[in-house]
């Protein structure tokens, strides 16, 4: 068992890193959702809620954002998946609260400071704020997985922050790489 926890660390962090590239909110949405699979997995057999709560979140707002902007889904279904949504969080945010109250310490207090920056950033439909939201929690989450010493985390959030950097602050598009990992679209 410990190899399979350490390769879906490892694959969490490729995953992660897949879903920093792209420029289009469509592919962001798509590459999370391998992501969310990865991680929940990834979670439970580490023992750290806080991921599994956090990536059962981010799959229900990835999948509520997927249907509203790129499906003709009908309204009914689409509130139905808003109300999923809304329970999974309010759930996570009672957990959030008790847990803390239960453990308190700086680096699970910023573990749920990472988990509210990242629900903003796949809130958003504009990807320059998602860029920017993913920038501060690659800050904040990297800090917070330091303390807890989770060296998977560590690299994942570094890699993200050197990624959001580049594409904020040098080069925002980004397309090469992009173009090059979505070849089959040419």
């Amino acid at each position: 068992m410990p190899v399979v926890i350490e390769i879906l660390g490892w694959t969490s962090v490729f995953f992660y890193v897949f879903l920093m590239v792209f420029n289009g909110m469509k592919n962001i949405r798509l590459a999370s959702f391998l992501s969310v699979i990865n991680d929940v997995s990834w979670g439970i057999l580490i023992g750290v809620m806080p991921k599994v709560l956090l990536n059962l979140v981010v799959g229900s707002v990835t999948l509520y954002r997927y249907l509203c902007d790129f499906t003709e889904l009908s309204r009914r279904i689409t509130l139905i998946i808003l109300v999923i949504m809304i329970a999974f969080l309010t759930y996570a945010t009672y957990f959030s609260v008790n847990d803390y109250l239960a453990n308190p310490s700086l680096g699970l207090l910023l573990t749920w400071v990472d988990f509210a920056i990242i629900l903003t950033a796949l809130s958003v439909k504009k990807i320059r704020f998602f860029q920017f939201f993913m920038w501060i929690s690659a800050f904040v989450g990297g800090y917070a997985y330091y303390l807890l010493g989770i060296d998977q985390m560590i690299v994942i959030k570094a890699i993200v922050g050197l990624i959001m950097t580049h594409k904020l602050f040098f080069h925002p598009l980004f397309p090469q790489l992009e173009s090059k990992l979505l070849f089959w679209k040419k």
